[in-house]
């Protein structure tokens, strides 16, 4: 995942240490390209522990966070929440990969043609069952203070072969066949705004159609990549 994240912008392309000082902070996370060595050790540190006693916390798994070092449009941050079975969580295992606000300083960053490569890289990463692109305020617009489903639209949605086959894309989507038999679908290929009616009506329609999918065992999610609205 993070070689491929890094072939698609240089956003990508270096990972520091989220820590409690600046100068902390400006370390890296570890090693570009990455170690599989090194990455196992990283995870280690990452597992979640009890506070008192202090011992493993075997159900809440590990977490693993990162950002980009950068402070302006393009800043990023990634985590990793693996190996959690503890019965709040939706999802036992997620990658989230977080952007700034979508403005015209970052229109490259925040662009279809890379929000699609870096989700479609991770799916091939991780072979996940669910991912998404989205700004969080639809999620607010959509739902507002009541549940969230699991399987949620957006931007961008992909769903693995075993829940693909379960829906019916609506006609305004933009739907492509991803290899191995899951689904994009896209509600628009311009930089998604909640002030356009337009977009926000195919996110709509495509959440509509994920209702199949509410019911079935809880999805390992790849990627909810998120950005803010529009600054």
């Amino acid at each position: 995942m993070l070689g491929g994240l890094a072939n698609i912008h240089p956003a990508f392309a270096h990972w520091n240490k989220q820590a409690w000082s600046r100068a902390a902070a400006n370390r890296p996370a570890w090693a570009m390209p990455p170690d599989v060595d090194e990455l196992t050790a990283v995870f280690e540190k990452g597992r979640r522990y009890k506070d008192a006693p202090r011992e493993p916390w075997p159900e809440m798994g590990y977490g693993v966070s990162a950002w980009n070092g950068r402070d302006g449009p393009d800043g990023a941050s990634l985590s990793v929440h693996a190996g959690t079975y503890a019965t709040y969580s939706v999802y036992p295992n997620t990658v989230d990969l977080v952007l700034g606000p979508a403005g015209p300083d970052n229109a490259d960053l925040i662009c279809a043609a890379v929000v699609k490569r870096a989700l479609l890289s991770t799916v091939s990463a991780w072979g996940p069952d669910y991912g998404v692109v989205v700004c969080w305020d639809y999620y607010r617009r959509l739902f507002g203070e009541r549940h969230w489903p699991p399987f949620r639209s957006g931007w961008m949605t992909y769903l693995a072969p075993q829940y693909a086959s379960c829906i019916t894309p609506p006609p305004a989507a933009i739907v492509e066949p991803v290899p191995g038999g899951g689904l994009l679908l896209l509600a628009t290929e311009e930089r998604f705004s909640m002030d356009n009616p337009a977009h926000l009506a195919v996110a709509d329609a495509i959440q509509a159609a994920l209702d199949p999918l509410q019911e079935m065992p809880k999805p390992n999610i790849a990627e909810p990549i998120r950005y803010n609205p529009t600054s």
